[in-house]
């Protein structure tokens, strides 16, 4: 019970009047008639007894009397329970939406949220119910709509902080979807969060509301005023080859999210749970800086890394994770026709060598030496302007591409196809083309959206027009079954690259030389990285990831294959089985950490590989927004200054209006008087009597 004016209890003094009234003894003497007083002195009547309370009934009607009254005049009223409930207008729906997302680690936050989340709780009366909603990047109910409180702190009690990023989106549409469904007229929901500004898109980004009408959204933030920051938001690696050994060198970003510099701040280089080496290093007030460890050689498959700096409020992300593995190189057959030529690959294979990231192995074979053994070392078959070798017909390139293999056809005067092969080209081949007037075409048009030219589409990337085009073949692609698509076209029209699937294989045909005699295309900057695009391209290259970020999911059919059953160990200990009918394809990364996935095989599980897992770089940014903003596009208008209750809140004032307690207590009060007067008079005769 609250009162509107607690001042009005010093007049509880008043208490002692009743008391006072109990200790006075009265004076108790036998009248005597005397004819005649006028020679008698007059002496006062003295009472030599203890005085004592001789009625405690009494004395208590007097003194609950007084208290009623006293408290008639503060004013009480009730904030939670049933008549609250009936002053405001009847039951509420309240979902209660708590933030768990990792940003909530810092400091004090998380436990301040909860204390919020159970003092939210404690203004349910007896007829609302309530619903709490955990969220971060996604949001679930927690427990679902309910007036048990006791069963909803427990569950506040036993929520935790997540790994996983802030979105308001997803836990306001979830509150608008319960508040909608909800028979009850009063509808509110209270936000508790550090309402981190990375975490609110706005309407632009798919996160618009339409609460009902009349809902209340009542934000609570547990933001600091003044916060700082230190994060390892991200690595990268440079790979190097020594004396048959590659080596490893190892850059770290470290971020300073405060208003102070910070200077030499320990940054620590772990492998394998070992400290490898720890240097200093100085950030400005938000800034960022990098660190270079020295080099190392890397000579293990999964090494499991991590580089830490240094300690603050927010632990999380004072570490990132990654898991190395050694390169692994692309093998590329390129079969050529020498013959007159002394290296008609020579650009190509120059082109290939440089490459490091990954790094080809090209193996130059004549058309002639050419065997169908050779298809099954190789992720790559270049044929650079040859005649179709006779060892690859009869379906051996075929089988070789729906496998997965990937085919790159340079079409040249001494490209000739035989009719049961043509299939596998992206088009009909036809005759050299010299472009008119005797002047030199180029490239007219480059499709951008494919990944071998992707590369190229931001500004000062790659220029394709300073290319000469001499001379090329034709390549009609819209001829019937070429299911073929065009991916550069020169100035005239002409097909310049076709691509073709087979199976899940790919074939690229480029249509003029990868040499000097049609073409100063491997002169120009853009050869080398458009040849490692290609060859990455066909031969379904892909980096193996170092780490991965919360809330991304991990295919696990494909990277263990053919070990049997499996299971993945989460950082926390969580066993997920993946083996058997219905064990699933995708293992979601919900912690931060590192994820081991293992074959199990007899009684002993045998490591197959880590993964490492690390927060969203965004959660390290705590910068806080006005939590009005996002009220207001929550429920459609403005939400009023601080301080300032809401249209559709009772005010202290209105509730304690509307129940007028103190009514019914002032009128106890009264009827209590007259009952002591009456109680008291009977007394009174009854002692006179005696």
């Amino acid at each position: 019970m609250t009162f509107l004016a607690p001042l009005f209890f010093v007049g509880l003094a008043a208490l002692a009047i009743p008391v006072l009234i109990h200790l006075i003894q009265r004076e108790r003497k036998t009248i005597v008639a005397f004819p005649s007083l006028m020679f008698l002195r007059r002496i006062p009547y003295q009472s030599v007894r203890r005085r004592k309370v001789r009625n405690w009934l009494l004395l208590a009607m007097r003194a609950a009397a007084v208290l009623m009254i006293v408290a008639a005049f503060a004013r009480p009223f009730l904030r939670q329970g049933a008549l609250a409930s009936a002053a405001a207008g009847g039951a509420r729906e309240v979902v209660i939406l708590l933030d768990q997302s990792a940003s909530m680690g810092y400091g004090d936050h998380w436990q301040r949220a909860r204390d919020a989340a159970r003092q939210a709780i404690d203004t349910l009366g007896a007829d609302d119910r309530g619903t709490l909603v955990l969220f971060a990047s996604n949001a679930e109910e927690n427990v679902r709509a309910t007036p048990d409180r006791m069963r909803l702190k427990a569950a506040v009690d036993a929520s935790r902080v997540s790994s996983g990023a802030t979105r308001y989106g997803p836990a306001l549409k979830l509150a608008q979807s319960i508040l909608i469904r909800s028979p009850l007229k009063r509808r509110e929901a209270i936000l508790i969060s550090d309402f981190q500004k990375t975490g609110w898109s706005g309407a632009a980004g798919g996160d618009e509301m339409h609460f009902p009408p009349g809902t209340v959204l009542t934000p609570k933030s547990v933001a600091s005023a003044d916060f700082s920051n230190v994060a390892v938001p991200s690595v990268t690696f440079a790979r190097a080859s020594f004396s048959g050994q590659e080596r490893l060198t190892i850059t770290a970003g470290v971020t300073n999210r405060g208003a102070a510099a910070i200077s030499s701040l320990p940054v620590t280089l772990e492998l394998d749970g070992h400290t490898i080496e720890s240097r200093p290093v100085s950030v400005a007030p938000n800034a960022s800086a990098s660190l270079t460890f020295t080099q190392f050689t890397l000579a293990d498959p999964n090494v499991k890394g991590t580089v830490r700096a240094g300690s603050d409020p927010l632990p999380q992300d004072n570490a990132f994770r990654f898991v190395l593995t050694p390169g692994r190189s692309v093998p590329v057959l390129v079969i050529d026709q020498r013959g007159d030529r002394s290296d008609p690959s020579l650009y190509l294979s120059r082109a290939l060598g440089i490459g490091t990231a990954p790094a080809f192995r090209a193996d130059l074979i004549p058309a002639a030496q050419t065997t169908v053994a050779q298809l099954d070392t190789h992720s790559v078959v270049v044929l650079n302007d040859v005649a179709f070798p006779p060892a690859l017909s009869n379906g051996a390139l075929r089988r070789f591409l729906e496998r997965g293999g990937g085919l790159l056809v340079v079409l040249g005067e001494h490209s000739t196809w035989p009719a049961s092969e043509a299939a596998l080209l992206p088009g009909a081949l036809g005759a050299m083309v010299d472009p008119p007037g005797g002047r030199s075409g180029s490239l007219g048009f480059l499709d951008y959206s494919h990944p071998i030219f992707e590369v190229f589409k931001a500004p000062r990337s790659g220029d394709f027009s300073g290319a000469h085009i001499f001379r090329y073949r034709a390549l009609d692609a819209s001829v019937p079954g070429a299911d073929a698509r065009v991916l550069a076209r020169f100035d005239d029209g002409g097909v310049a690259a076709a691509e073709k699937r087979i199976g899940t294989g790919r074939v690229i045909a480029w249509t003029s030389t990868l040499d000097d005699s049609w073409t100063d295309l491997p002169l120009k900057p853009v050869f080398l990285p458009l040849t490692h695009q290609i060859v990455r391209y066909l031969a379904r290259y892909e980096e193996p990831a170092a780490w991965y970020t919360v809330g991304q999911a991990l295919d696990v059919s494909e990277r263990a294959a053919g070990q049997g059953d499996r299971v993945a160990l989460t950082p926390s200990g969580q066993r997920i089985a993946l083996g058997g009918p219905g064990a699933p394809r995708f293992v979601e990364l919900g912690e931060q950490g590192f994820y081991e996935i293992r074959a199990i095989g007899g009684r002993a599980e045998k490591p197959a590989y880590a993964v490492a897992v690390n927060l969203d770089p965004a959660e390290s940014d705590l910068t806080p927004m006005d939590p009005r903003e996002l009220v207001a596009a929550a429920i459609g208008h403005a939400a009023p200054d601080a301080g300032q209750p809401a249209a559709s809140t009772v005010t202290p004032e209105d509730a304690e209006r509307r129940q007028g307690i103190w009514w019914y207590l002032l009128l106890a009060g009264g009827l209590l008087l007259a009952a002591e007067t009456i109680l008291s008079n009977r007394l009174s005769r009854t002692t006179a009597q005696v």
